[in-house]
């Protein structure tokens, strides 16, 4: 009997820990005992309406209990899911549903109306609800009350079956569906559990989107493998992240940056007892920020890490007894996976030199969704080639200097400029388009284009025009029109000298006043 299912943790712990809480939103809680019912209440109402074993769920929502209730009842089916960022639109939401040949895809009502455009041209995709919208969704709490103590047996599963398909933003026009299965999953709660320590009296809280590995990995269900409490928020707000460490004790997190700092504003306005967090994750921090962070935190371990959806969430952890004196390092491996630096010949480089990261491991993904291209570029030689540039330390450490894909970071999210500079080029006025990222002191990079454009473009319809087409937290926050773009000998971009003369540029378009809701909101 194969035993890869993800879901086989809870129906053990229904009995191991019965009464202990599992499961934490809004004020409501479930017990492992409570949680296993209603996961195989929904696993039995989703097979009598045709789920079953590889069928494709998508879901578009953000953090929810239902969303994980449901993330567990497809993986006791062994059917898969795909969860998809809410902040694309409806086109972009449609393209990556067909790709993936989607079945079902749940929602709740915030994006009803954003998941029935994206749905207009798939009538055989089922709608879904998680939680109550109207007549034409299927509500998912109510299939779990009509089927509630009934019970579905894991579905014998293999590390090869897969659970997941994630979609992440790469250096081409489209996106690249990731494939994450039951093993990968397996491998990092098993990683995650030894590098963190964890415990069945850790309680960890999540803000993190539950559409990212960073919400469902980093640990994500490492916690319920152990018999811990993942106590989950709808979104990050700073004041909701003191109460919740207050009040239900919590032992560790996962913050960015920015988020790191709206947490110190707001601690300066209120006296939490934040005493209980004894870990936290978190990457690309100022020594200033670190500070901030030892202070607030005084009892916690500090962890730099570095990690990428193609290996299910962390690769590397900075250690504890190295957490002041290797600052900047993103760490050593997490177990079971292997690390190196290469040369454009796949040759390890020297100390301190740099070259790509590389990796392989049980928790790093076989590959892209019926992309056999990408993923023979960047699964070749038996090692997943992350793109980023790094190098090790006399010690083994890892620090991360640069990245040979054009990606761009911001409030958490990574969004391709290829595919932002594609949609660019599409406006018939464009004769090129370079995006790069630039600082923000906020979201720590947003997205700004250079444009060549034919007589008579102006910068507002360009904006409009991308507006249209990408996803908010995507559109270029300035425009600048010029005559031509810098190039080297054999024509690439020089995106180097753009950030340069952006300096000395007045954009020709640009957001008047950034705010919460526009690029890069991590909510």
């Amino acid at each position: 009997m194969s035993t890869a299912n993800l879901a086989r943790m809870l129906g053990l712990h229904a009995v191991r820990f019965a009464d202990r809480d599992a499961l934490v939103f809004e004020g409501r809680r479930w017990t492992y005992s409570e949680l296993d019912i209603d996961v195989n209440a929904l696993a039995a109402g989703i097979a009598v309406d045709g789920v079953t074993r590889g069928t494709r769920v998508a879901v578009v929502a953000d953090n929810v209990p239902e969303f994980l209730i449901l993330s567990l009842a497809l993986a006791r089916l062994g059917a898969v899911c795909v969860p998809l960022n809410y902040r694309l639109t409806s086109g972009e939401l449609g393209h990556l549903m067909e790709r993936a040949g989607v079945e079902a895809v749940a929602t709740v009502p915030q994006f009803a109306e954003l998941t029935a455009r994206a749905v207009a041209g798939l009538p055989m995709v089922r709608r879904l609800a998680l939680e109550p919208i109207d007549d034409s969704w299927r509500e998912l709490p109510a299939l779990i009350a009509a089927h509630r103590g009934e019970k579905v047996p894991d579905a014998e599963l293999d590390d090869a079956a897969l659970q997941r398909i994630v979609y992440t933003s790469g250096t081409t026009s489209l996106p690249k569906g990731v494939m994450l299965t039951h093993g990968n999953v397996n491998a990092n709660m098993h990683a995650q559990i030894v590098e963190l320590g964890l415990r069945p009296t850790d309680r960890i809280l999540n803000f993190a989107p539950l559409y990212h590995v960073g919400g469902t990995d980093l640990p994500g269900y490492a916690i319920w493998h152990v018999g811990g409490c993942m106590v989950v928020q709808r979104r990050f707000e700073p004041a909701g992240v003191l109460a919740a460490i207050e009040a239900e004790g919590i032992t560790g997190m996962v913050v960015a940056a920015t988020m790191l700092d709206m947490i110190r504003r707001e601690a300066d306005t209120v006296d939490a007892d934040l005493s209980t967090v004894r870990w936290l994750i978190f990457s690309q921090v100022t020594s200033a920020l670190f500070k901030v962070a030892h202070t607030l935190f005084p009892n916690a371990r500090l962890i730099e890490g570095y990690g990428l959806t193609e290996t299910c969430s962390g690769l590397t952890y900075l250690d504890e007894a190295h957490m002041e004196s290797k600052q900047g390092s993103v760490g050593i491996p997490v177990p079971w996976v292997d690390v190196r630096v290469v040369d454009a010949e796949g040759n390890d480089v020297g100390v301190g030199e740099n070259g790509e990261v590389i990796a392989r491991g049980p928790k790093v993904s076989p590959g892209y969704l019926d992309d056999p291209v990408a993923t023979a570029e960047a699964f070749r030689g038996g090692w997943f080639h992350t793109g980023d540039v790094g190098c090790f330390d006399e010690d083994g450490y890892l620090y991360i200097r640069d990245r040979l894909k054009d990606m761009i970071r911001s409030g958490g999210e990574n969004m391709s400029s290829a595919e932002i500079e594609n949609v660019l080029a599409d406006h018939p006025l464009v004769l090129a388009a370079s995006v790069v990222g630039v600082p923000h002191p906020v979201w720590v990079e947003v997205p700004v284009a250079f444009v060549v454009g034919r007589p008579g473009l102006v910068a507002d319809d360009l904006i409009d025009h991308a507006r249209e087409r990408l996803g908010k937290f995507k559109v270029p926050q300035e425009i600048y029109l010029v005559e031509e773009l810098p190039t080297n000998p054999s024509g690439k971009v020089l995106k180097r000298v753009l950030r340069e003369l952006r300096l000395a540029m007045t954009p020709d378009w640009a957001y008047a006043k950034p705010s919460p809701d526009e690029p890069g909101t991590p909510t």
